[in-house]
Order: C-alpha cells, then sequence, then structure tokens
C-alpha cells in the first residue's frame, strides 16, 4: 500500500501544478514523512523501511509517465504550457488562504522579480553547460530545488524546475534513465540531481518546520512568488513560440479543464 501511495505521489511530482506534498497530505502520509525525515536517526531501520517503500513508488511513476510529458512538450508545447498553467492556477486557491499579499506585498514583489531575474540572466531554457564541475553543481542545486518543493506543501517542483531552465533535460534523462548508450550521460544528471534532493530534503524539512512555525504567512507569500514566477516564465516561452488560433483555443479549454482538477486534486486534504 505505501508503495501504491508512492505511485501516486510520483505522479504529482513530474505533473507541472499538482503538488506532490499536497498529495502526501490527502493520502495521509505528509506528516509521517517529515517525522521519518526530521527523526530518521531516532529509528534508522523502521524510518528506512518506511521512506524506501514511498520512494520505489515514486520512482516507478516518473520512470513510467516522464516519456508521455516529454512527448507531449515536444509535439503539443503550447497547448501542453496551458494545460499545465491551468494546474499551477489551480493549486494556488488553498495556499492564498495562508497568507495575505497585500500585508506582505514588498516581499512578495521582491521573491517574484529576483526569481524571474535569475531565470532570464543565469538559467537559459536551453541550458548548455561544458564544464563539468559547474554542471555537477547546477544539477545539486535542481535536486535541493526539487527537494524545497517535495517539502513544502502546495508548490510543484515541475514549475520550479521549469524556472530555472532544468525540466526539459531532467526529463529527457528519466525518460531514457534505461537507455545503456547514453548511461554516463545520464549519471551526469541524475547522480547530482539525487544528491542534491537527498541531502536537500533532510535539510529543508528541519528549515522548513521552523519557518512555518515562526513565519507562517510569510513562508507561504514566499511559495506564492515562486508559484506566480514559474506562471510568467511559462507563459513568455509560450509567446516566443509560433502558434495559430487552434493551439489558443485547445490550450484554453485544456486551461479550464485542468484548473478544474487541480482544484479538486488539492481540495483532497480537506475532505
Amino acid at each position: 500500500m505505501l508503495i501504491f501511495k508512492g505511485f501516486i505521489i510520483g505522479i504529482g511530482k513530474i505533473i507541472p501544478g499538482v503538488s506532490g506534498s499536497i498529495l502526501a497530505i490527502s493520502l495521509g502520509l505528509y506528516e509521517k514523512l517529515i517525522n521519518s525525515i526530521n527523526n530518521f536517526f531516532k529509528d534508522i531501520v523502521g524510518n528506512s523501511k518506511f521512506l524506501i517503500k514511498i520512494l520505489i513508488g515514486v520512482l516507478i511513476a516518473i520512470i513510467l509517465f516522464s516519456k508521455v510529458v516529454v512527448f507531449l512538450l515536444n509535439k503539443y508545447y503550447v497547448v501542453t504550457i496551458f494545460t499545465f498553467i491551468g494546474l499551477i492556477v489551480g493549486s494556488l486557491q488553498d495556499i492564498k488562504k495562508e497568507t495575505k499579499i497585500k500585508k506582505h506585498y514588498l516581499l512578495f514583489f521582491i521573491v517574484l522579480l529576483l526569481l524571474i531575474l535569475i531565470n532570464y540572466l543565469s538559467f537559459k531554457k536551453e541550458l548548455n553547460i561544458d564544464n563539468g564541475i559547474i554542471n555537477f553543481i547546477y544539477w545539486i542545486f535542481a535536486g535541493f530545488v526539487e527537494a524545497f518543493s517535495t517539502v513544502v506543501p502546495g508548490i510543484s517542483g515541475t514549475s520550479m524546475l521549469m524556472m530555472i531552465g532544468a525540466y526539459d533535460k531532467l526529463m529527457v534523462s528519466l525518460s531514457n534513465v534505461l537507455n545503456v548508450d547514453i548511461i554516463v550521460y545520464n549519471l551526469s544528471i541524475l547522480l547530482p540531481f539525487l544528491i542534491g534532493m537527498i541531502g536537500g530534503i533532510f535539510a529543508v524539512s528541519k528549515l522548513i518546520y521552523i519557518c512555518f512555525k515562526k513565519q507562517k504567512e510569510k513562508t507561504y507569500c514566499v511559495i506564492l512568488a515562486f508559484s506566480y514566477s514559474a506562471i510568467i516564465i511559462m507563459l513568455v516561452n509560450c509567446i516566443n513560440k509560433l502558434v495559430n488560433f487552434y493551439d489558443i483555443l485547445i490550450g484554453l479549454v485544456l486551461f479550464s479543464l485542468s484548473y478544474f482538477i487541480s482544484k479538486k486534486v488539492n481540495h483532497l486534504s480537506s475532505d
């Protein structure tokens, strides 16, 4: 059963806009996951069994569905992105209830503008890094970003990976993880990514616990800034593509549908 629940969470991890941690909450696993991570060394055997079963389910989902996502982005980019944006917008409704942007507007806009600036000055969609050390550090950072979204409820890791320009290459590597012909290339991405993610989960879980305890509203305000920056960047990427009327029309229909689905999924935790 834990593997199956991990599988459901894994599906949420590869679809931008669907928060894996929100799914963990709806499945009754979030608090147990946080406790297992923060108290890992108090019961190494028991916590390891619990976390490994969840991880197996997540990995199975990622490997099985990553090829589908890559295909949709390659063939129907604008329509797919509009669908993703609908999922993101739908997931923001519950987060907005936890904070007041007007009260923390300065923090919100500083983080929002900083993230957009970082994206367009430092991280490009077509990421080409020749230096092996820089490449290794970059993917550790990407893993840390994924760890942040894994721990924080209501934020999509795939949206954040899109924001820093890591999503496309990571999905290609995951979809070809069993291809022995490019195993070295895949390992150059996946190994540092996993290092950053595993280390980040332990560090971020403790940090987020403290932030939510001491500055809950401001923490959610920063989460909203991350989400809105991802939406803006994705829209700009769509504008740069050659689109026709039918792409926009179908995109808007799927945006509405995905918005509705995302709201329902994210409300499972309150049912």
